[in-house]
């Protein structure tokens, strides 16, 4: 949010004031939105074990799916081992309270529901990205210790949106960018890549030689002074280019 992460959780139970947790962990170009969802968790785990009097069954809504399914397996992607704080802080916690298995669940609802809870913990992660945390003294222990080590994801991520921004200013300064961008003005995002990436190597100089235009036919050769004329040898008068050559010389009317 406005270039910032942050986590938040909210507890509600019965009547009682809502409790909140919040903690912002930097920038959009240090972490990502998967590592806000698992550190809300775990924020989650902290509220629960903190709070008095806990009523059971307790139930944790979460609206990242990832998040939630990352937490049956064990796995080494950037930012797991904040799942497996999670995990850790709710085995704690069910040994402490002596609790079933199924008294604390992990649930996913709908980031657009409306539902009070959710609406809250959005509102509170929004304040978290813009840097305030709640005290330090209430967060979960790991937390307490300083910045979360750098996501090698979202460096990767912010690297790329660099080094990306940094071609498109070089492209639009090469003396081929006007000619080339009437071509494929999507030419740096892959697209003739994509379309070429099904057909054979012949058909793909093919297509290059009729999107460049740089052809066997007489009004390319003729500028490169390989022909005596632009023109069509069954159409005089008539430029034989890309255009006239598929579309309208009446030649290879059969073949079309």
């Amino acid at each position: 949010f406005e270039g910032g992460i942050g986590a938040a959780a909210v507890l509600i139970q019965n009547d009682r004031r809502p409790r909140v947790l919040r903690y912002h962990l930097g920038s959009t170009d240090e972490h990502t939105v998967y590592e806000a969802e698992a550190v809300g968790l775990t924020l989650a785990a902290q509220l629960l074990t903190t709070e008095r009097d806990l009523a059971l069954p307790a139930a944790i809504y979460v609206d990242n799916q990832a998040a939630i399914k990352s937490g049956d397996v064990f796995n080494t992607k950037p930012g797991h081992y904040l799942i497996d704080h999670f995990r850790s802080a709710i085995s704690r916690l069910r040994k402490n309270t002596r609790c079933r298995a199924d008294d604390i669940t992990v649930s996913w609802i709908s980031g657009h529901d409306g539902v009070e809870g959710n609406e809250k913990a959005d509102d509170e992660a929004k304040k978290a990205a813009k840097g305030d945390s709640s005290s330090r003294a209430r967060l979960p222990s790991y937390l307490r210790k300083g910045p979360l080590p750098l996501s090698v994801s979202a460096l990767k991520q912010a690297q790329h949106a660099a080094t990306a921004k940094r071609w498109a200013a070089m492209w639009a300064k090469s003396p081929r960018f006007e000619h080339l961008s009437k071509v494929d003005p999507r030419m740096l995002s892959g697209s003739f890549v994509k379309l070429a990436a099904t057909l054979t190597r012949r058909h793909t100089s093919l297509l290059v030689w009729l999107r460049t235009k740089h052809t066997l036919l007489n009004a390319h050769l003729h500028r490169l002074s390989k022909s005596d004329s632009p023109d069509c040898p069954h159409c005089p008068g008539v430029r034989e280019d890309v255009l006239h050559f598929i579309l309208g010389c009446p030649q290879y009317v059969r073949e079309r």
